[in-house]
């Protein structure tokens, strides 16, 4: 599936993948913040979506490592709060952080982080220490006809 037809922007603020069937804020804690974020504070930020009921949704979380890195694609560009190209699509909104932080991996005090100038997975020391940026995405559940 191309790019153009895999990403919707929903016009709320919002992006839909066709082909994993998640929705992702079309900004980051970057962007929105405008600062670098620890674990906790990528918590608060979902947990703000949830409550304000972001687009219409109270179901928003911090992604798995295998959601975030389905949005890596080295073809696709975009930039950076530096300018610099990062690779996930162009229907996400430019000058965002150029990292994205899992949820916390079950039973354990650890997560990941993904760097989408590369495509490198990280696993950082400590959830308190880190200093990245993260995304909102929930689960499509398709409608009974």
């Amino acid at each position: 599936m191309s790019e153009e037809k895999r990403f919707v922007d929903n016009g709320d603020g919002t992006i839909t993948d066709l082909e994993t069937n998640l929705m992702w804020t079309k900004t980051d804690t970057m962007n929105d913040l405008k600062k670098w974020c620890c674990y906790q504070d990528c918590l608060d930020y979902v947990r703000h979506l949830r409550e304000n009921k972001f687009a219409g949704y109270d179901d928003w979380r911090l992604p798995t490592r295998p959601q975030m890195g389905s949005l890596y694609d080295e073809s696709f560009s975009n930039k950076d709060v530096y300018g610099k190209e990062i690779h996930i699509s162009d229907k996400f909104e430019k000058g965002g952080g150029f990292s994205i932080v899992a949820e916390v991996v079950a039973g354990r005090a650890r997560t990941c982080v993904l760097k989408i100038r590369d495509g490198a997975f990280e696993d950082p020391d400590g959830l308190w220490t880190l200093s990245e940026a993260s995304r909102g995405v929930r689960v499509i559940v398709p409608k009974d006809d």
